[in-house]
């Protein structure tokens, strides 16, 4: 076999860069806690502009902002740490969202009064949620902020979106999380959208890719299809899902044989399941960025996750978009 041992040194560091790598994953699967030091967005950019006010309501310091694309939609994160009560930092996002909500609480509450009782009218009765732990330690917010496109009653939002799947007709989406660490301080993240973001988007079309984009310089898997791509603009972290019909074994020759050429340097992670007919991991390393592969038959097919993951983007490795991009 191909694939090496190292020394323990190397092999502490490159665990480093996949839990770095995991950070991604868990991201692109569950929207929220993500903390990613790395990257940095161009100062022009409206959003990330924003981001940075929605850091100073935190007042908190060491502060991070991150575009992520999920399926070519873009959201942005940021993250920080403040001196700051969790109840006081969320007491600003909270008062933030009642002055720039995007529909009246009145269009809101008719709508609760509409709703089946069975329905939680915590959210649709004002338009903001808030929700938070019993000792006052963690908590969040979470509304729709006045945007571009956003309709000036609920009803109106609704059909909007129906038609379109643009979200930005209920309006920008703002999201802040505080928890108390044990240090004392608070932790807060924040995530975002503009009134681009699309839900119909991100569900690929029948027999298309997914939007978003492959990883240059590397390759996928052959004849499959890209059910998910997610990443992080402008250095290599991200996670990218195929489908084919190849056995993972298969996919596993293909990537040591592709990787190998291309330069990469492969691991034993011992990651290899006893059933390999249904299951393979590889692991690749160049330069300081980690190539996480994990193929496995599910329903049928073969799905093959790869995850990025690298201590900075000079190579060139971040991925480059296939579809326009919102900005």
């Amino acid at each position: 076999m191909w694939l090496i041992r190292t020394s323990p040194k190397r092999v502490r560091h490159v665990k480093g860069l996949i839990r770095a790598g995991a950070y991604v994953g868990l991201v692109s699967l569950v929207f929220g806690v993500v903390q990613l030091r790395s990257a940095r967005a161009e100062v022009g950019d409206r959003s990330i502009e924003f981001g940075r006010q929605m850091m100073q309501l935190a007042n908190a310091t060491n502060r991070d902002l991150n575009k992520l694309t999920f399926n070519g939609q873009p959201m942005w994160l940021g993250s920080g740490i403040a001196n700051d009560s969790t109840a006081a930092i969320l007491d600003r996002y909270e008062s933030y969202c009642s002055k720039n909500i995007a529909q009246p609480t009145e269009s809101w509450r008719e709508l609760a009064n509409k709703a089946d009782a069975s329905v939680d009218k915590s959210f649709i009765s004002t338009g903001i949620m808030r929700s938070g732990t019993k000792t006052g330690d963690e908590g969040s917010v979470i509304c729709f902020t006045k945007g571009e496109n956003s309709k000036g009653s609920v009803a109106d939002a609704v059909r909007a979106f129906g038609e379109t799947g643009q979200l930005g007709a209920f309006g920008n989406l703002r999201y802040a999380y505080a928890k108390k660490t044990e240090s004392g301080r608070t932790l807060v993240l924040t995530a975002w959208t503009d009134d681009k973001f699309n839900l119909k988007d991100l569900v690929p079309k029948e027999g298309k890719d997914a939007g978003g984009a492959d990883f240059p310089e590397l390759p996928r898997p052959p004849a499959s299809l890209r059910i998910f791509a997610a990443q992080v603009e402008g250095s290599p972290f991200g996670v990218n899902i195929y489908q084919s019909q190849d056995a993972p074994t298969e996919v596993a020759a293909f990537y040591d044989n592709e990787m190998i050429r291309r330069g990469w340097r492969g691991f034993d992670p011992k990651f290899e399941d006893k059933d390999v007919d249904r299951s393979f991991a590889r692991l690749y390393e160049r330069e300081g960025v980690v190539l996480t592969l994990v193929s496995g038959v599910r329903d049928g097919a073969t799905v093959t996750a790869l995850g990025l993951a690298g201590a900075s983007a000079h190579d060139g490795l971040g991925a480059k978009n296939d579809v326009s991009q919102s900005q």
